[in-house]
């Protein structure tokens, strides 16, 4: 009797054990749960309790880390209000992971009444104003020689100084092979921390200036040669304005940066000292970084705010030479080509960062005042969710899916990116330094969902999916006018591409800067047939910039493969051709005859393959397919093959349109 009274109690004890482990606070997984708290008034000496919080996040990551109950219940870092300013990127790989019954959780804290900001920024204080607005201040805390390339007051973008302002192109400058020349010389106190910048039809383009030679500026290389293996328009022919230098401010909100006595120079709205002044700093933010044979997993982000980081490539002689939407030219060895479209290229570096990474989710937070891409899913990036997010003044893309290199194009399992969700995100004003970016862009990936979003205010296009204008596919296609098969190689297997979704997002306001874009840009095959082809569903996309250049829904160069159904084009009227204005030192006069003419349709693209299924769409044209009557290859006699057109329409007003798809379309 005695014995089986003490095995009871033993018993009793475990089970109270347990009971005790599993309830330590509200938010905890079925099993157990454990919560550690993070404050700007914490230390990390302390024990991570909501009454003796850490300090810094990295500490709470290193905490977590060594918690041999991770994977195995529930982790929950509650962070409290305040700007957690980082001086190096918090970096996860697979030691910080959770499991998919018990993740690791970085949250704003429940009772949280502010913003958690995690911050790539410094302040800058300080300022001495003086007549005219101009205030100045030392910049303390930042690398010497490092020039940021954005500053916010208050919480809004400052413009970098550049000429123009509110114009169109520079009118005192004549093209010349290593730059551009002044037909009214200038003076400059600083030449070689300018740079020149070029806007036309889908590109844009940022050289820096190695020095003014007489009355020339003159580029730097690589970025100048690499800019000018396209041949024009689309190279760097028109010079739209300079930026970057003191002489150069002269409206209210623009900046310049010294980078040698670092001293910030602001031109204010008032003649009070400017208020809550952010300088970005670090580059990435965030980095969540396995390895193809030990990915990270399992980790959720919830209610955070990731603000005010840099991107400093174009301040280097590569300069910014885009090939389109945020791919880039950098390094030597690059020929002339004809078709608009270099092979290799590079991404934009993305502030936050996950590559080999699985079961990411991001929900909840906002991604706002941020210089590159705001949210890279890389290489190796596998069944991650991002819902319920915001983004916001991004310098690039909100978000990109998947990559361009030969292994995402045709990866090994582990190198797949694959079976991503993206849900219910509010996307806008993204491209504020790079005008050539769609506002979500998707590479070479499988099983990529993109639903219920709304898209605002992009320069080019809303979204962009697909890569290399049929080829990279198998066979090649030449999708470009000039191009000729196997230009970029012979391929016996099909890209990665197949079973993508785009389905019940709205897009508004898009081709604000750029034109020859849409709402959804599809290049090179999108799948091997039909069946695990793209899906474009219930989307509806409305109020284009009216003289934008643009197909709506735009099957490019290579397209095939794409299901277009029940998907919407309101207030979009056909935009026109724009080759920048005529008879000024930098123009293309062979183009100016050219401006102004009729440019798209709700549906079209340039030498696609064809295998498109165009049905029950509402259009205000919804039998004309837009690009044959302007794009020729002699490779190609015919095109497109095997095109199914049964819209609806003509559509002109939204009472055309069942009210559901209308209601159904952007964030729930």
């Amino acid at each position: 009797m005695v014995c089986k009274n003490s095995f009871q109690t033993f018993v009793w004890l475990g089970f109270a054990f347990l009971a005790l482990m599993g309830s330590s606070n509200s938010g905890a997984s079925a099993a157990c749960s454990q919560d550690y708290w993070v404050s700007t008034s914490g230390n990390d000496d302390g024990r991570g309790r909501v009454d003796d919080p850490f300090l810094t996040l990295d500490h709470a990551r290193q905490v977590v880390r060594q918690n041999k109950r991770k994977g195995q219940c529930t982790i929950n870092v509650n962070i409290e209000s305040g700007t957690y300013a980082l001086t190096t990127p918090l970096v996860f790989d697979s030691s910080d992971s959770g499991s998919p019954s018990a993740k690791v959780v970085y949250r704003a804290a429940a009772d949280n009444r502010s913003l958690v900001i995690v911050s790539g920024g410094i302040p800058v204080t300080d300022f001495s104003c003086s007549g005219g607005n101009i205030c100045t201040s030392t910049v303390t805390g930042l690398p010497a020689g490092l020039m940021p390339r954005q500053f916010y007051v208050n919480g809004q973008r400052a413009i970098r100084a550049r000429s123009n302002y509110g114009q169109v192109v520079n009118l005192n400058y004549i093209r010349g092979p290593d730059g551009y020349a002044q037909i009214i010389p200038e003076s400059f106190t600083h030449p070689e921390l300018m740079e020149a910048v070029t806007v036309t039809q889908w590109k844009m383009m940022r050289c820096p200036v190695a020095s003014l030679t007489g009355n020339t500026l003159v580029m730097q290389i690589p970025c100048w040669t690499n800019a000018n293996t396209y041949t024009s328009p689309v190279n760097f022919q028109l010079l739209s304005w300079l930026e970057n230098a003191p002489e150069l401010v002269t409206v209210p909100t623009m900046w310049y940066l010294d980078p040698y006595s670092q001293r910030l120079t602001y031109y204010n709205t008032s003649s009070s000292s400017p208020e809550n002044a952010v300088l970005p700093v670090l580059e990435n933010l965030v980095e969540i970084v396995g390895t193809p044979s030990s990915p990270v997993s399992d980790i959720t982000f919830r209610g955070l705010q990731f603000s005010y980081a840099t991107w400093l490539e174009p301040n280097t002689d590569n300069g910014y030479v885009t090939d389109q939407s945020s791919y880039i030219l950098m390094g030597d060895g690059y020929l002339q080509n004809k078709i608009g479209h270099q092979q290799i290229t590079y991404k934009t570096l993305g502030n936050v960062t996950l590559q080999y990474a699985h079961n990411i989710t991001f929900t909840g937070n906002t991604f706002s005042h941020l210089g590159g891409v705001a949210l890279d899913l890389d290489t190796g990036s596998q069944d991650n969710t991002i819902i319920n997010n915001s983004f916001t003044d991004i310098a690039s893309t909100a978000l990109q899916v998947g990559g361009l290199s030969p292994i995402d194009a045709r990866p090994n399992r582990a190198q797949k990116t694959s079976h991503n969700l993206v849900k219910n995100n509010t996307v806008s004003y993204t491209g504020q330094d790079y005008y050539d970016t769609a506002g979500m862009f998707v590479g070479f990936t499988t099983g990529t969902r993109i639903t219920h979003n709304t898209i605002m205010h992009t320069p080019w296009s809303s979204l962009a999916i697909g890569w290399g204008w049929g080829l990279l596919d198998d066979p090649s296609f030449p999708g470009v006018p000039d191009a000729i098969p196997g230009m970029w190689g012979e391929y016996d297997t099909p890209t990665i591409v197949s079973n993508n979704e785009i389905s019940s997002n709205k897009f508004e306001y898009f081709v604000e800067k750029l034109w020859d874009g849409g709402a959804i840009y599809t290049n090179g095959s999108q799948g091997p047939d039909f069946a695990h082809g793209l899906l474009i569903k219930l989307n509806v996309a409305e109020n284009k910039r009216p003289s934008g250049g643009s197909n709506i829904y735009y099957t490019d160069g290579g397209s095939q493969y794409v299901t277009l159904r029940q998907n919407v084009s309101l207030n979009d009227p056909v935009g026109i051709a724009d080759f920048g204005p005529c008879f000024t030192g930098s123009s293309i006069p062979v183009y100016c005859a050219l401006t102004g003419i009729p440019y798209g349709s709700d549906f079209g693209g340039c030498l696609p393959v064809g295998n498109l299924t165009y049905t029950d769409n509402y259009f205000l044209n919804p039998i004309d397919f837009f690009g044959p009557q302007i794009c020729q290859n002699s490779y190609i006699p015919r095109y497109p093959i095997n095109v199914t057109i049964k819209n609806k329409g003509p559509i002109t007003s939204p009472i055309q349109v069942p009210s559901w798809i209308l209601s159904q379309a952007g964030v729930q």
